[in-house]
């Protein structure tokens, strides 16, 4: 190196220049990492929140499984997954209304559960729900259970079949028979037009009740009087 530029050189800036490429790497990687560190603390915060947030959505999707005479599952599908348009559905939906809704036992725990169950089925608020309460009022459901020599009543559905266009009117068809003491005193015959609303249910205790959503909105049932045969 020339003598004169020798002379020339700082040494607090020949200094600062070494100190610079020897020490300010370091800092930079330091200074680079503490952020990459905040960033991914934040990011875990918000992982968490969102992860709680899923939590305490409570929501249940029922599925459907379909079993062969062996017992196996031939098919599993989400009930949200238009399964619910399916009529045989719909059919054993009534059906079972039906018969929990007409049957008169002598046990009293059985009795109440129908009763659970026929509720279940009900839109609340409908006029539905207001029909079947009457006919509770007057045709006491629980009469059997308590006097046991009162006669109870076995139901048998016949047909159920679409009653207009579309999926939300539907025509059942069903007997009725009054046995006392094992004997069928009366065998009647009976008929109504039930109309229906879909509606997806997601909280655990009515999915437990009615999985699919089928609520029963309006119903109007009638006795066929020429089919009354009282037995002797």
């Amino acid at each position: 190196m020339p003598e004169g530029r020798r002379e020339q050189e700082n040494p607090y800036l020949s200094a600062r220049k070494e100190y610079g490429d020897r020490y300010g790497s370091a800092v930079r990687d330091a200074a680079r990492w503490r952020q990459i560190s905040i960033f991914m603390v934040m990011l875990c915060f918000a992982f968490g929140a969102v992860m709680m947030w899923l939590a305490a959505q409570n929501k249940v999707v029922p599925y459907i499984v379909q079993v062969d005479k062996q017992g196996y599952s031939v098919a599993i599908k989400s009930s949200q997954e238009g399964s619910v348009a399916d009529v045989r559905v719909i059919i054993a939906a009534l059906g079972h209304f039906i018969v929990n809704f007409k049957t008169v036992v002598t046990d009293l725990r059985a009795q109440r559960q129908m009763v659970n169950e026929v509720y279940a089925y009900l839109a609340k608020g409908s006029s539905a729900e207001s029909a079947v309460s009457h006919f509770y009022q007057e045709h006491n459901p629980f009469t059997a259970a308590q006097d046991k020599r009162q006669p109870v009543t076995q139901v048998e559905v016949r047909s159920i079949v679409q009653a207009g266009r579309g999926d939300k009117s539907w025509q059942v068809l069903w007997t009725e028979e009054r046995l006392d003491q094992g004997n069928v005193v009366e065998h009647t015959e009976w008929r109504a037009i039930i109309s229906i609303a879909i509606s997806p249910v997601r909280e655990l205790a009515e999915v437990l009740k009615n999985p699919l959503g089928i609520f029963i909105t309006d119903i109007n049932m009638a006795q066929d009087i020429s089919s009354a045969q009282p037995q002797q």
